[in-house]
């Protein structure tokens, strides 16, 4: 241990001029100064006082800063400095690209190339902090953007720094105290059946009617865009249909009722596993979001308020109005909790003012119960 007093008795009795030294203490090293620590890690020295006269204590506290310097309090590490986008690069090779789904990468890699890069590319890893996540934060609303696209981005950045604890690059994540935004903007928007109607009309004409089978597919079943893209014809088979590429990772089966057969059966099918291919390219439909929103455009319905994930919310709000039970609808969903499940059925207009109508119901029935009893009196 390098462990020293300052009054150690190897230290002159008197200065040059012959003053006392200050530093000088006959009883020294059983004196009451404290014992101060001395020592180099990395080529770096770090010197200060252990704020104790027990040498013991000395000692437990000198080894407990050897081992915060270690282990990145100081600013010291094991391995080199890496900047953000370095480690970005190995994030995606080594978790991202092996574990997440393709959707999800091309999603973070959009993220990290337009918005999470710029901002903390050139930084050293060590070197973010809450306050410049929170700045970042501020920066993206003053931006425009809405809090759920933030806090998307802060999800993603969150998990990034998480691996970088795991794989030691980094001694604890800046992130950890960094709380989402609250985006009390959720879309509760339903397409009534007139809506429904015209936007089937806007499909029936041209390239889209191929698209059209994939529109009352999401409408029937409440499954997610990705997950009925990513059906194969193998998927389809002995009476049920499968979604296999499911948000949760677990495979989902729905019986083929008649209205879904006839759907499958309007689909042309084409070479290759997919059941929804593009004509002109023989490939598979990945995005339909273009076409869908020139189809709203055509059904007199605002493009604004609405996007695929509508059909979603759409078919399960239905689902919940003709009374089905909420375990069923979860199957049919892919929702591990009623709080998920509750965050995509939206009871309609119509069905909220049939609720506020049922104080007028009773108001009648007790009008018609007593009309009897006075006509009796008269």
């Amino acid at each position: 241990m390098s462990l020293r007093k300052r009054c150690c008795s190897d230290v002159p009795r008197l200065l040059d001029g012959g003053e006392p030294n200050p530093f000088y203490c006959p009883t020294s090293p059983r004196c009451d100064h404290h014992w101060h620590y001395d020592f180099r890690v990395n080529g770096r020295r770090y010197r200060n006082t252990t704020e104790t006269s027990d040498k013991q204590k000395a000692k437990n506290y000198e080894a407990t800063e050897r081992t915060r310097i270690l282990e990145g309090k100081h600013g010291i590490r094991r391995q080199p400095d890496i900047t953000f986008a370095a480690f970005s690069a190995e994030y995606m090779k080594t978790h991202a690209i092996p574990h997440k789904k393709p959707s999800t990468l091309l999603r973070d890699r959009q993220m990290l190339a337009a918005v999470l890069l710029p901002a903390f590319g050139k930084q050293i890893l060590r070197d973010i902090t809450a306050f410049g996540i929170e700045q970042f934060k501020a920066r993206r609303l003053a931006a425009g953007c809405r809090p759920g696209t933030v806090n998307r981005e802060l999800m993603l950045l969150k998990g990034m720094l998480t691996k970088a604890v795991e794989w030691k690059r980094i001694a604890s994540s800046p992130a950890t105290g960094v709380k989402s935004l609250k985006d009390g903007a959720q879309r509760t928007r339903i397409l009534s059946p007139d809506e429904q109607r015209a936007l089937f009309e806007a499909y029936s004409k041209g390239r889209r009617l191929a698209v059209r089978p994939i529109i009352e597919l999401l409408l029937i079943t409440g499954a997610r865009v990705g997950e009925v893209l990513a059906l194969r014809w193998d998927d389809c088979t002995n009476g049920f249909l499968r979604f296999v590429n499911t948000k949760n990772g677990s495979t989902r089966r729905l019986p083929i009722t008649p209205q879904i057969a006839a759907v499958l059966a309007s689909v042309r099918r084409r070479s290759g596993p997919f059941v929804f291919t593009s004509g002109r390219r023989h490939t598979r439909y990945t995005r339909i979001l273009t076409g869908f929103k020139a189809a709203l455009v055509d059904a007199g319905i605002d493009p604004a308020g609405v996007v695929l994930h509508t059909l979603r919310h759409t078919a399960l709000s239905r689902m919940m109005d003709a009374g089905l039970d909420v375990r069923t609808i979860m199957e049919i969903s892919g929702h591990r909790s009623m709080a998920m499940l509750e965050r995509y059925t939206h009871p309609t207009e119509q069905r909220k003012a049939e609720a506020l109508n049922t104080f007028a119901l009773v108001t009648n029935r007790a009008q018609s119960a007593t009309a009897p009893a006075k006509t009796a009196s008269k």
